[in-house]
């Protein structure tokens, strides 16, 4: 058993840390509505490509269901290698994706509001944009963001990062 754990991360220092790859979603954690891919290297069979449900979690060929909702690709990728390491495969090389990230909402005062699909470093003022402008008694600054990962109202400004299950929400002016 020593000797497989050897071999394993050894295979990860000669790869050059392939579970160290940077594919733009480093540090954002998987949630329910993603799309994901997760494959290993020369194992076609070893391939899935799923939506996350409510549960956060997938079913994977050998392992079975894993837990996938608040991980990063690169941790998930770490724990499925070592999954798969431990009795299956000698040297595994897994690549975790996010094909398609859940959908951001835009509600309140703009004119058409709805949930949209996400984009890599998309701004309030773009989602405004996306859910059609402002209406004529929108607020220009009372605009917040519920958190879809700590459901905690924040004030934003127009250059704020808008993330993936994030809700919009443009106040109404009074005049």
């Amino acid at each position: 058993m020593a000797i497989r754990i050897l071999v394993f991360w050894w295979g990860l220092i000669v790869s050059g840390f392939s579970i160290s790859q940077d594919n733009g979603t480093s540090g954002y954690a998987i949630g329910s509505g993603d799309t994901i891919v997760i494959s290993v290297y020369n194992e076609k069979d070893l391939f899935v490509r799923t939506q996350v449900d409510i549960s956060g979690k997938v079913k994977f060929p050998l392992i079975g269901e894993i837990e996938v909702a608040n991980k990063t690709p690169s941790i998930l990728e770490r724990e499925i290698e070592a999954e798969l390491f431990d009795g299956y495969l000698v040297n595994p090389d897994v690549s975790v994706m996010v094909e398609k990230y859940r959908p951001f909402y835009v509600k309140g005062a703009v004119k058409l509001p709805g949930a949209y699909e996400f984009r890599l470093n998309l701004t309030v003022e773009q989602a405004i944009a996306i859910g059609g402008g402002l209406r004529d008694r929108a607020s220009k600054s009372s605009w917040y963001i519920v958190n879809g990962a700590d459901q905690v109202k924040h004030q934003v400004t127009k250059s704020d990062l808008v993330s993936p299950g994030d809700i919009l929400h443009i106040e109404e002016s009074i005049f």
